[in-house]
Formats: structure tokens, C-alpha cells, sequence
């Protein structure tokens, strides 16, 4: 389970539909990206789907960005 030190949450105007990203630093530090434009509750969705990924080791796993997705 990730702690509040382990990542940082930024804000961003992604385009199109795209509602949260992550992504790890050589260090394993996590950058969770959510979507300024989602209302308040979209927005905690995003972020605890993109923290999902991050506890599941998404990023370092063999799964397929659909497989990942789906699961």
C-alpha cells in the first residue's frame, strides 16, 4: 500500500477523454496525473484508479495496457 510520502497528485488539462495517468521515476517515486476538467468525484475515482495501478505494479508487470485496464 502506497503512503502519502510515496507520490505526488498533480492536476492537468489532459486532451480528449484521457482522465488520469501515472508514471514512476528512477527512484520509484509515483506521479499521479488526473484531469482538472473531471467534476470533484470523477476526480477521486481517477486517482484512486491510478493508485490501483501503482499497488498492483502495473508498470513492471507483463499484463497489456488493455489487460491492465480491464483488471
Amino acid at each position: 500500500m502506497l503512503t502519502d510520502g510515496e507520490y505526488r497528485v498533480y492536476m492537468v488539462n489532459f486532451p480528449g477523454d484521457i482522465k488520469g495517468a501515472m508514471r514512476e521515476d528512477a527512484d520509484g517515486f509515483i506521479s499521479v496525473y488526473i484531469n482538472d476538467w473531471l467534476s470533484p468525484k470523477a476526480k477521486k475515482a481517477a486517482f484512486l484508479h491510478e493508485i490501483r495501478h501503482a499497488e498492483r505494479n502495473d508498470l513492471h508487470n507483463s499484463l497489456d495496457i488493455r489487460e491492465a485496464e480491464a483488471s
